[in-house]
């Protein structure tokens, strides 16, 4: 397609915070490639403000938290109206596939989701993944017929003064604060992806020992976590549930490591250029969430022929042990930050 034509892009990603943080390579390739274009894009309210200072979208579309089905046909009838050239849909699900078909683009790009690659590895341990590509580079592989190619530069997320400001005030660390910042991300949607509590707390007292400053983050649905690791030290800061994804992003961005499970918060530091200790348990890197920094680490047991359980998490372990985290100790983890 000749670069004249091109003139409006939608972009479509839904949800959640660490799959919009991976479209981001997306954003700026396409940016680059077509200057000119006018670029939107579409996902939920709840998740609008990780984009909200990209200076490369030029209007951000929001789906309702709890859209219903009038709601998906109005915001189809929208988008029609705006005659974009070009949809990449990175979703790939319901209600994004209703909302792209039957548009007059000139080009459509839908996700490759791995299906049967991902679901001989889940249910039978048979790994027929050709390769080991990351879910960032599937994304930027929807667009690689409009000829952009990818920078290495990995994802980025735009903060404004705004967010600093509200992440220092909520934590009482100002500016002149000297001490190196170790952030914990305990939570994760399914147990199966959560290390125990125990080394967390091992890990935060371990932090505050060696003289530096420990903070916890998380949702509202953390804080217990957060209540409980803040036991081992009254200095440990618990900021569960009281900061915006912004505001996350920016405490991020001032720590010196995070150290967490497989989560969005684990995308959210790449993306501010924080390097991660990763502690996989029931996920696998062959399932593309996998972090990319050179100076991040990841702790896993390799050894277990029953990992991945599932492709996103467990309410239990199947086999009872859960070897996949408790074989991963928080005497190993404290002497990877020395």
């Amino acid at each position: 397609m000749p670069n004249g034509e091109l003139k409006k892009i939608l972009i479509i990603r839904l949800s959640s915070i660490g799959d919009i943080i991976l479209t981001t390579p997306v954003i700026r390739l396409l940016r680059k490639r077509f200057p000119e274009a006018h670029i939107d894009y579409l996902t939920k309210s709840r998740f609008a403000g990780l984009l909200r200072h990209d200076p490369q979208i030029d209007r951000l579309i929001e789906f309702p938290e709890t859209g219903t089905l009038k709601n998906l046909f109005q915001i189809r009838h929208f988008l029609r109206e705006q005659n974009y050239n070009v949809i990449i849909d990175l979703h790939k699900n319901f209600r994004s596939l209703i909302l792209s078909v039957r548009q007059n683009t000139k080009f459509t790009g839908r996700l490759r989701k791995y299906g049967w690659p991902r679901f001989n590895l889940v249910k039978f341990g048979r790994d027929i993944y050709c390769s080991v590509q990351p879910v960032l580079q599937r994304y930027i592989d929807v667009a690689a017929p409009l000829q952009i190619i990818d920078d290495g530069a990995g994802t980025e997320l735009f903060l404004a003064q705004e967010d600093h400001s509200g992440f220092q005030h909520k934590s009482g660390l100002g500016q002149e604060t000297r001490n190196p910042i170790i952030a914990l991300a305990p939570g994760a949607g399914y147990f199966s992806k959560r290390w125990p509590l125990e080394n967390y707390q091992k890990i935060a007292a371990e932090i505050i020992k060696n003289g530096k400053t420990c903070l916890v983050l998380g949702g509202p649905e953390d804080r217990r976590l957060g209540e409980t690791i803040k036991k081992a030290a009254p200095e440990i800061i618990d900021l569960t549930g009281k900061l915006s994804l912004r505001q996350s992003a920016a405490a991020l961005k001032t720590a010196t490591r995070l150290i967490t499970n497989d989560t969005g918060l684990m995308h959210m530091a790449e993306a501010v250029k924080t390097p991660v200790t990763a502690i996989f348990g029931s996920t696998v890197r062959q399932l593309g969430f996998y972090p990319f920094l050179p100076q991040s680490r990841v702790f896993e047991n390799l050894q277990l022929s029953c990992r991945p359980c599932s492709h996103v998490g467990r309410p239990n372990c199947p086999q009872g042990h859960f070897l996949c985290m408790k074989s991963t100790k928080p005497q190993a983890v404290s002497e990877s930050l020395k």
